[in-house]
């Protein structure tokens, strides 16, 4: 199976599982993993409603010692809320950005249906 035809299997999958049961989903469109800020972008469907604007896009900064979430539309940016690492755990930076898009404050949370094919650390803790 070519690349486009997964992609195209994985849309169709998405697509029914929308029309069955309408869902929130995210796809990780950016992602700066190599220095800090660790910046990860993901689009969201359908947009966030926060105070009467439609946000597109959630960004996660993670700084050494804590995280930031910011809702974007376009050209404005709007930070959201910021996460202490002693919240952390022993969580990696995947698990937290798995838990941060199913938080309730977004609307009910979003599921995240495509990795973008970047590298998201999955091996140890996001504090080290």
């Amino acid at each position: 199976m070519t690349q486009r035809e997964i992609s195209l299997e994985k849309d169709e999958t998405l697509l029914v599982k929308w029309m069955a049961e309408p869902f929130r989903y995210a796809r990780l469109v950016r992602a700066v993993s190599d220095r800090f800020p660790r910046t990860y972008v993901f689009d969201l469907h359908p947009a966030f409603e926060y105070g009467r604007t439609p946000y597109a896009q959630l960004e996660i900064e993670f700084q050494q010692d804590h995280y930031e979430t910011n809702v974007v539309n376009g050209a404005e940016k709007l930070r959201f809320r910021s996460v202490g690492s002693s919240s952390w755990l022993n969580k990696t930076v995947k698990q937290l950005l798995i838990s941060e898009l199913a938080e309730p404050i977004y609307a009910g949370g979003y599921e995240i249906v495509d990795w973008g094919g970047f590298p998201v650390p999955d091996y140890w803790p996001a504090s080290s």
